[in-house]
């Protein structure tokens, strides 16, 4: 698959703290910033979440899922809801395609948003928060709609901090996972990454991006 060697601008909005983003009443404010990064892309957007009981070795089901209010209600309070309260919920991720996952999978159609919402209850710093990825292609033609929404995103999420950098879906090396599988030593190392000095025979095309934080760009009023 020619694409997964595709440059991918990511973005990490991590906080060290447990936020409860995936509770309704936290996520309905994230809605709003996502929906502008999803108003890039001509494709149909789905949902997969990620939940299991403790002790219950099975994904929790939702069915398919678009984008659109009813079924991010559905996967932020179906298992919350208090008939199942003598059962502990265990939330993992929920992630965002466009286009579907399998249209990726099987049939090699390039991403061109993928959005995951994490959660490391027991990792030190990689607690909660987005891995965000963009083909770097699609970045600099709408660059303005996604610096805003990002900056909008972040303000929306208590103690976080954001970070950036560039790489194929594919990494060239063994050790590491692809984009949607990156775990939270991956992310961790984008977090605690500072940008490096260019090489004098780079151009500033063909350098790649140095993890850094944004700029929060200005918001018209």
């Amino acid at each position: 698959m020619r694409w997964t060697y595709q440059r991918y601008r990511l973005w990490v909005i991590n906080s060290s703290e447990e936020l409860d983003l995936y509770v309704w009443d936290n996520w309905k404010a994230l809605m709003p910033p996502i929906n502008l990064l999803l108003t890039m892309t001509a494709e149909k957007v789905n949902i997969r979440s990620f939940q299991q009981y403790i002790r219950e070795n099975r994904w929790l089901g939702f069915g398919p899922m678009i984008w659109n209010e009813e079924c991010n209600l559905k996967w932020t309070t179906t298992y919350q809801h208090p008939k199942h309260k003598l059962k502990k919920l265990r939330f993992h991720k929920t992630e965002i395609w466009a286009p579907h996952w399998n249209q990726v999978n099987k049939d090699n159609i390039p991403p061109e948003v993928y959005i995951r919402l994490y959660h490391y209850p027991d990792h030190e710093k990689i607690k909660e928060g987005f891995l965000i990825a963009i083909p770097v292609s699609l970045y600099k033609i709408h660059q303005v709609f996604i610096d805003t929404a990002l900056t909008q995103l972040l303000e929306a999420i208590p103690h976080s901090s954001i970070h950036t950098t560039t790489r194929f879906w594919t990494p060239l090396w063994k050790s590491a996972n692809n984009i949607a599988d990156m775990n939270p030593v991956e992310l961790e190392k984008i977090v605690n990454s500072k940008p490096k000095p260019p090489s004098p025979k780079e151009t500033k095309e063909d350098r790649p991006k140095a993890t850094a934080k944004l700029k929060p760009p200005k918001l018209s009023h």
